[in-house]
């Protein structure tokens, strides 16, 4: 019995001290979320641009950088349905970590631009048209989305 005793009581110590740790290491997960980037902002049409050159623009963008972005994991465009004449954006970008922002804004956006248009003048001028767009009022934020609440 004696014998029994001096394995038990360390064996129970080694039990408690794993609980322990596994625990704590529960404890400090990161929760599951994602960055969703948004931009809202009102539509602008410059001299001479229609509707339907935007959404070309728009649409030529996303096949050239945003679909061949790396860490850009969803990407949506909202337009208001009701009231505001329609003349409302929300733009969406979804990404894993904060870090896969800060890598898509920083490094990964110009690569894929510069790879979409090599001529430096012909990017630019692509790029100013597409801004041309964008009312310069617009709003940005960053919400952090808990996939365990996602339906």
């Amino acid at each position: 019995m004696k014998h029994l005793k001096s394995i038990i009581l360390p064996l129970a110590m080694l039990v408690v001290a794993l609980f322990g740790t596994i625990t704590r290491a529960l404890a400090q997960e990161k929760p599951d979320i994602n960055y969703i980037s948004q931009t809202t902002q009102k539509i602008v049409l410059p001299d001479g641009g229609t509707e339907e050159d935007m959404w070309k623009a728009m649409q030529e963008y996303y096949d050239k950088v945003l679909a061949k972005s790396v860490v850009l994991m969803h990407y949506t465009v909202y337009r208001h349905a009701w009231g505001s004449l329609g003349a409302s954006l929300v733009i969406t970008l979804e990404f894993d970590t904060w870090e896969d922002i800060m890598k898509f804004n920083e490094v990964e956006r110009e690569a894929l631009e510069k790879a979409a248009w090599p001529d430096e003048a012909a990017r630019k001028a692509f790029l100013k048209k597409l801004n041309s767009f964008e009312d310069p009022y617009h709003r940005d934020e960053i919400y952090a989305v808990r996939n365990s609440m996602r339906k």
